[in-house]
This record gives structure tokens, sequence and C-alpha cells, in this order.
């Protein structure tokens, strides 16, 4: 299974492009979905706005294309987990872990593409591409590319290549204003500080203790050994776009061990960093809607 450029807010759900309303999955940086309104939003209004553009703009370059925005869930208790409710976020950690090798013990409550149901809403556009000749295909997905920088400068004023550009570019603009903001912060730094003493002492190793680090080192510790996993498997990579991989071949008897492990280790995480995230994650989610606000999004 291939996945895309993930996000690095660490804070939403694992979807390529909000705005484009597509299924494209991608690993979830030590969160899962944000909680969407049922009412009407900017960000809603944005995404059929996009789809609007974008279909109108396929069918001046000759091809059919039908707006689809998909549903955009989430709970409340999530949200509270992603502003650093230690609650919340120790119930969602007792049983996802850091949420890596939980996409394969719990693939539909993940969303993992893999096991969607039966029933599940299917993005009319995959079979109207479906139908077109192996030529025909690579045209359609020149002119949706196209279409979506369209759509993107049209919405935004953001000149933007392609799906994967928006999300280079919004990480790359996260990263910037989180380093400045939160790694800057002295009392985000000393928080860090002590919790990174508290994982060294339960024998943790720790590459930095910026707190933008101490936010994510489990999730990251974890996905390095998911692909660890995908890199044994016997599907080659070398013709993947920069950004994708594979998920490894994973049955949920094989990853409840390694998912167990990583419950462990995101509960000890936890009660060193009790502290630290309810200063640090309402600031970084905030920069993160900033940043997405002005992407669109």
């Amino acid at each position: 299974m291939v996945l895309g450029m993930p996000k690095r807010s660490f804070l939403v759900v694992a979807v390529l492009v909000v705005l484009a309303g597509c299924g494209t999955a991608t690993a979830t940086d030590g969160g899962g979905a944000v909680r969407q309104p049922a009412t009407p939003t900017g960000k809603q209004d944005n995404r059929h706005r996009f789809q609007a553009i974008k279909a109108d703009c396929m069918k001046r370059k000759g091809f059919r294309y039908v707006p689809y925005v998909s549903a955009m869930k989430g709970t409340d208790e999530q949200e509270k987990d992603y502003s650093g409710d230690y609650a919340a976020m120790k119930a969602r950690r007792s049983k996802y872990g850091f949420e890596i090798f939980s996409w394969f013990v719990y693939p539909r409550e993940m969303g993992n593409p893999a096991a969607r149901p039966a029933d599940a809403p299917v993005n009319p556009n995959f079979a109207i591409k479906n139908d077109l000749s192996p030529a025909q295909q690579d045209a359609y997905d020149e002119m949706s590319e196209a279409c979506d920088a369209q759509a993107y400068k049209q919405i935004t004023g953001k000149v933007v290549k392609s799906m994967d550009d928006w999300s280079a570019q919004t990480n790359a603009l996260i990263d910037q204003r989180t380093g400045r903001e939160l790694d800057g912060d002295p009392k985000l730094v000393e928080l860090a500080s002590a919790m990174a003493d508290c994982l060294t002492g339960k024998g943790y190793r720790l590459t930095s203790t910026k707190p933008t680090a101490m936010n994510v080192w489990g999730w990251r510790l974890f996905t390095a050994e998911r692909d660890e996993i995908a890199s044994k498997d016997d599907t080659p990579e070398t013709d993947l776009p920069k950004g994708h991989y594979y998920l490894p071949r994973l049955t949920p008897a094989r990853a409840r061990p390694l998912l167990d492990r990583e419950i462990k280790v995101a509960l000890e995480d936890l009660e060193c960093g009790r502290e630290f995230y309810p200063a640090f994650r309402p600031r970084n989610a905030e920069i993160v809607r900033q940043v997405e606000a002005e992407y669109g999004a």
C-alpha cells in the first residue's frame, strides 16, 4: 500500500490535502483527526469551492470530473487529546499508542485504506479515470494536477504545483514557525528539558530535547520501526514519487505485540510530559491552523 507525504503538524488526520477532498492517506504524525464541526465553515466552503473550480477546469481540458468532498470526521475527545488534555491523551494512547501500529490492529478505526468498509463512500472520479485508456489516464493525471494548481491559486493566491507541493509548502512553514515560536520559548524549553530528563531516566535515548522534537520523538521512533519492517517486504520502492512510501504487510495478530510495546512507551512518554503537553500542544495547534488558513485548508 502506497502512502503519501506526512503532515508535520503532528495533530492532523492523515489526509494529504484537505482542499482536494481526496482519499489519499499518509501516516499520522503523533495524532489523528482534528474534530471538524458539522456546520459549514470557511474551511468546508473552500473545499467545495476548490472542487467546483477543478471540475470546471477539467471540463475545459476535455475531461469529466465530478466535484467530490469527502466527509470530515472527529470527536470532542480527539480534540481534547490534541490540545494536551491529560485524561483524553491517556485514553487514546492506552488503545492506539502513538498511532503507528494501531493502523494494522484497528485498520477501519484508523482509516487504513486497505480496510475500507464495503459501504464506504467512494470518490466517483476513481471510476471515471479507470474507464480511460492508459494514455488517457496519464493525460488525465497531468490535467488534474494543473487544475489543482489553478484552484489553489484562485482560492489562496499561492503558487502550488501539486498536492505534494501544497503539503511540502505548508509543512515547511509550520516547521519554520514552530521552530521560531516554540523552540525559542523559555518556558517550553524548561518543560521539554524536564520531560527529557524523565525519559532518559527510564532508559530512553533522545537525539534532541527541543520542544518540537519532544512532541514527536515517540512517533518518530515507531515510524522508523514500521519503515524498517516495510523495507524487508519484497515490494520495490524505486518507482515511488518523492515523499511516498509503502506500508508493511502486517496482520492484526502480528501487529498486536508491536502495538502493545508502543502503548507502553506512549504512556510513559505521557507521564513524563504531563506538564509539557498542555503547554505545548495548544500553541502548536494554533500555528498549524494559521498556516493551513493561509493555504486555504
